[in-house]
């Protein structure tokens, strides 16, 4: 099978979790046999690259101060150089995010080639509802990608809800599948010694506990109700420190409350980190934390399970389908201070738990959340959507 995978983001240009899903998946399906072609942006990178078996084509559209207006350009770039590359080759159009939506809709009506679209999150739920024009316009483009689709992919059953409830999309042409993740990306092996240097590197002791956040500093992460959570959990553990990797607007605002907290001495902002160094932060935490009020899903949660560290995770969204309470992670109340800390000490205070979470998220990771599988629930899909433009 011929599959063109159509993304604003792919690595390495990483906004938030689009990129690493379309790469996982992309790289997944090529190992099951199918050829993908990504057409994706990247004004400062080569315009072709195979990388790991996928061929990448970039585009760089006009340049635009209204990101609207620049999603249009951007759409019809990906129309043109998937026309340029032979439309009539590919069995599916597969889209990710509302910006690629016209582009499927328009290969479908044109070319009569099966068209894909996986909902990655809402306007409405990332936004806390529609307060804009900008905003309602973003929600009638989700809704025109959730009618047009021949098959819909939702990246937990929270996101087929909104879907469904809010689109009035039928319950049958939503499909349900989870991120996933490379497990042995991130199960790295690691001895004391480069344990405790990389820490003391980050300016944490030898005694002290390493908290981690790994994520965008926005208002929908819940980074704010984890800083204060965070304070809480210092008074039963004081030798301890929260390492808070990801950048956004709100880091200014962070900064300040920890020190207002009085805590400003225990976190540490590192701003963006990926690659190896994000794989060894996950390895080397003692805990990681998830504090979000709005998550479709969080591949953050499968990162930290595969590395074997411990998670703590708002009961919200899809995180709350991923972790099972007490079982593979701890869950705790969303916008919640004090079961933050609660959840901080669960984990840190008793060893033997500790372990046993650990065990059993490392197991999901690799038994239900591999890129493998997921690959292999996203090509029945593809067969789906191929058979209904067949009727």
């Amino acid at each position: 099978m011929k599959v063109s995978i159509v993304t604003w983001e792919y690595h390495p240009v990483m906004v938030g979790g689009l990129a690493v899903h379309c790469k996982g998946l992309s790289e997944a399906l090529v190992r099951a046999g199918n050829e993908v072609d990504v057409i994706t942006v990247g004004y400062d990178l080569p315009e072709y690259e195979e990388i790991n078996g996928v061929n990448v084509y970039r585009v760089k559209p006009i340049s635009h101060n209204n990101f609207l207006t620049w999603a249009m350009f951007m759409a019809s770039s990906f129309e043109k150089k998937i026309g340029s590359l032979g439309v009539e080759n590919y069995d599916v159009i597969h889209c990710h995010d509302w910006m690629t939506s016209f582009v499927g809709s328009n290969i479908k009506h044109t070319t009569k080639k099966p068209y894909v679209q996986s909902i990655h999150s809402t306007e409405r739920g990332r936004c806390g509802g529609i307060n804009s024009e900008d905003s309602r316009a973003i929600n009638d483009a989700e809704w025109w990608g959730s009618y047009e689709a021949n098959q819909l992919i939702a990246v937990s059953h929270s996101i087929k809800d909104e879907m469904c409830f809010g689109f009035n999309t039928p319950w049958e042409k939503v499909n349900v599948i989870y991120n996933g993740v490379n497990p042995w990306e991130f199960d790295i092996n690691c001895d004391d010694n480069e344990k405790y240097n990389f820490r003391r590197n980050l300016g944490i002791t030898d005694n002290e506990n390493m908290i981690l956040y790994v994520g965008r500093l926005v208002y929908q992460k819940g980074v704010e109700h984890l800083i204060r959570g965070f304070q809480k959990f210092l008074i039963g553990h004081p030798n301890s420190k929260l390492v808070i990797a990801g950048e956004g607007h709100m880091q200014g605002h962070l900064e300040h409350l920890a020190w207002v907290l009085g805590c400003g001495d225990r976190v540490i902002f590192l701003g963006f980190k990926n690659g190896n160094f994000l794989k060894k932060l996950y390895k080397y935490a003692d805990a990681c934390v998830i504090p979000s009020v709005y998550e479709p899903f969080g591949i953050v949660a499968l990162e930290s399970m595969a590395a074997g560290t411990p998670v703590v995770a708002s009961d919200v969204g899809g995180l709350s389908e991923i972790i099972n309470h007490e079982y593979n992670g701890v869950k705790v109340y969303p916008r919640d201070a004090d079961s933050i800390a609660w959840g901080l000490d669960r984990v840190i205070s008793d060893r033997g738990f500790r372990e046993w979470i650990v065990k059993n998220a490392k197991h999901d990771a690799y038994t239900k959340y591999s890129w493998d599988a997921i690959a292999n629930q996203t090509i029945q899909v593809y067969k789906r959507a191929i058979e209904m433009m067949k009727q």
